[in-house]
């Protein structure tokens, strides 16, 4: 009984280990219906309402720059002159006629420029800020992408342990009831049983969870299914030095709005400098006169005006919006320097993780995953000989897997960390590649 046992246990591990070995093959073979990143963040990029808004609010912006360097519209009258009201007769005084009259503004020169120029920069300002929802819709794609991968990792890996652990259940009943085996065995097995089923449900709903939000990235509807993550992940090579402010301030596109902003508030105070210059109102008019019941032929007039404002209240009002708009100048940038200040704080702490998950993953990949399956070895070969009970050699087959599991789980939340790394600095890890500063550590 117990070296038929023992060979069933052997064809329980072959089995195992080649559904190991071979899940890989399985999953290039069978590439349909598996989850492509690259075409999830496509995805995200034509449908998500996020990004939809922000580029109609940079078009909108975009329509704002013609109307702010156009001459404010001419004014056209009608009017009656000099009616008298006895008779209200056209012909009976000489100063009587139709008038119709025209005027236009025209500002100070160089205050439609500035208007013009504070409109681009508004709108560029705003184009930026587009830039900066993609990248953030990117990185929440990215992370939900490998939040996904780890949970399915973690169904995996306890969807195999379970079958095994219901294997070993049915062994250790039947050893018991031979009277070969203990009652704890089989106790012990269902509980560990139960408790993997447990694990299951957890990581199932898990998963519904993140799906969502996968799914509202994409704008889909909250229950569209998502295959399965099948990708390998592996660690990627990082950045040869520390990005420098100036590489952060020349790709991140919210520094890059918040300078934008800064130069509109530039142009204010000048155009608030230029506003102590008057504008001019030019004008004509043009009066028709009818014969008088006399007889008198009475000719038409014609008039023409210029006229401009006065800053006779300069100290309290133009002086004034000067003094408005550079206090304005000052607090936009000391809000762009706490901006630029957090940016760099969280480049700093987003290098400290990427460090810190790939030194962990690189941990149970050369040390502690070599030494579990060496552990599993070991046991195996003594179960084989009679030196480790059946317990002995299942736990250490369990131990191999969760540590598979944290080592999946760190490969994940370095791809997360570096995703978030993209964001931060503005730039994808595509493009570093290609600028040839990159090193392993």
């Amino acid at each position: 009984m117990k070296k038929k046992n023992l060979l069933k246990l052997k064809y329980l591990l072959f089995g195992v280990w080649l559904f190991s070995a071979l899940s890989p093959m399985f999953a290039q073979d069978n590439a349909e219906g598996h989850v492509i990143l690259t075409q999830l963040i496509q995805e995200a990029l034509e449908n998500n309402p996020r990004i939809e808004a922000a580029v109609n609010r940079s078009l909108s912006a975009e329509k704002v720059i013609p109307q702010a360097g156009a001459m404010p519209d001419p004014q056209i009258s009608l009017g009656l002159m000099n009616l008298p009201v006895n008779s209200f007769s056209f012909r009976q005084e000489p100063m009587t006629g139709k008038v119709i009259s025209v005027t236009q503004m025209f500002p100070f020169p160089g205050k439609l420029d500035l208007k013009t120029e504070m409109a681009e920069f508004e709108a560029a300002a705003i184009n930026y800020q587009q830039e900066e929802v993609r990248n953030t819709v990117v990185q929440m794609v990215k992370t939900a992408y490998y939040s996904l991968y780890g949970i399915d990792r973690a169904l995996e890996t306890v969807q195999k342990n379970q079958a095994l652990m219901e294997q070993f259940v049915h062994m250790a009943e039947t050893k018991y009831a031979t009277g070969s085996g203990l009652q704890q065995d089989v106790l012990r097995a269902q509980v560990e049983l139960s408790k993997m089923e447990d694990d299951l449900i957890m990581w199932q709903q898990k998963r519904l969870g993140v799906a969502a939000k996968m799914n509202a990235l994409l704008n889909r509807s909250a229950d569209s299914p998502i295959a399965t993550i099948q990708q390998e992940l592996s660690l990627s090579p990082i950045m040869r030095k520390n990005v420098s402010i100036e590489d952060v301030e020349e790709n991140r596109p919210l520094l890059k709005a918040w300078k934008e902003k800064i130069h509109k508030v530039e142009s204010a105070v000048e155009l608030a400098q230029r506003d102590i210059w008057p504008n001019f109102m030019v004008g004509a008019s043009y009066n028709q006169r009818a014969d008088l019941k006399s007889g008198m032929k009475m000719h038409d007039f014609v008039s023409a005006m210029v006229s401009l404002n006065i800053p006779l209240y300069q100290k309290r009002k133009q002086n004034m919006k000067i003094v408005e708009k550079e206090l304005t100048l000052d607090a936009v940038k000391s809000e762009y320097e706490n901006v630029k200040s957090g940016v760099m704080a969280d480049i700093q702490s987003q290098r400290a993780e990427l460090d810190r998950f790939r030194k962990r993953a690189d941990l149970y990949e050369g040390g502690i995953l070599i030494q579990a399956q060496q552990s599993l070895d070991s046991a195996h070969e003594g179960y084989r000989v009679g030196k480790v009970d059946f317990m002995t050699l299942i736990s250490n087959w369990m131990m191999l897997q969760n540590y598979e599991l944290q080592y999946y789980f760190a490969l994940a939340e370095y791809q997360k960390s570096l995703a978030s790394y993209e964001q931060t600095i503005g730039i994808e890890f595509s493009e570093l590649e290609e600028s040839n500063e990159l090193s392993f550590q």
